[in-house]
């Protein structure tokens, strides 16, 4: 891809992100890209096309950020820690990708056509890695016997997003320098992640007060 096409994808990126599919202006794409116009319709031929290009090259791009051998293969609270951590470095050196993909997750259903299949399928395979990061380390951990596998895999699938949202409501209107600013929330995980492993009643389940 030449680098005019690239630059173009790049400030699109960014003004999809910010207005949306049907608000954003090829005008200002090329305004702030320093091309005309035309040039933007000859790489991509329509707006449409634009932005499916931008959505792909944004899925890309927030795709290889993750490499699998550094993902924690033995604690969760360590694949929890991980987890928060990359999703918040990522949110910071690709701020225009994750709020593009945030903005086509609350159009989902306004979208062009040609991308559904294609979304779609992008959010099924977040879903369906979240779950395997958790899946093998569960696999792995000594269970009670009638205590199904797959119940335990999604309430912690469940935990996790809903720490992962707390986390994000505590860095609104904060300034985060350091990755030491979650160690709270990783904290609070531990804690929360060992009630799952260890239960919360007694052995003796003597319920007499």
């Amino acid at each position: 891809m030449e680098d005019k096409q690239l630059e173009i994808l790049k400030i699109a990126t960014r003004e999809f992100a910010v207005n949306g599919y049907y608000k954003a202006k090829t005008d200002t794409i090329a305004e702030e890209a320093k091309v005309s116009k035309g040039l933007v319709f000859h790489y991509f031929k329509s707006k449409k096309n634009l932005y499916i290009e931008t959505i792909r090259e944004a899925v890309k791009t927030l795709e290889a950020t993750f490499d699998e051998s550094e993902i924690p293969q033995d604690s969760l609270v360590e694949l929890f820690d991980y987890s928060l951590k990359k999703k918040f470095e990522i949110e910071q050196t690709h701020q225009d990708q994750m709020q593009l993909m945030l903005e086509v997750y609350s159009n989902l259903d306004h979208l062009p056509e040609e991308l559904n299949d294609e979304i779609a399928e992008f959010i099924e395979k977040v879903r369906n890695d979240n779950y395997e990061m958790v899946a093998r380390i569960v696999r792995r951990l000594p269970m009670k016997n009638g205590v199904r596998e797959e119940d335990v895999i999604s309430l912690v699938v469940s935990l996790f997003n809903q720490l992962e949202a707390e986390a994000k409501e505590s860095v609104k209107g904060q300034e985060v320098k350091e990755l030491s600013f979650f160690d709270k929330q990783v904290s609070d995980a531990k804690r929360k992640i060992s009630i799952l492993e260890d239960g919360f009643l007694r052995v003796n389940k003597n319920f007499s007060r």
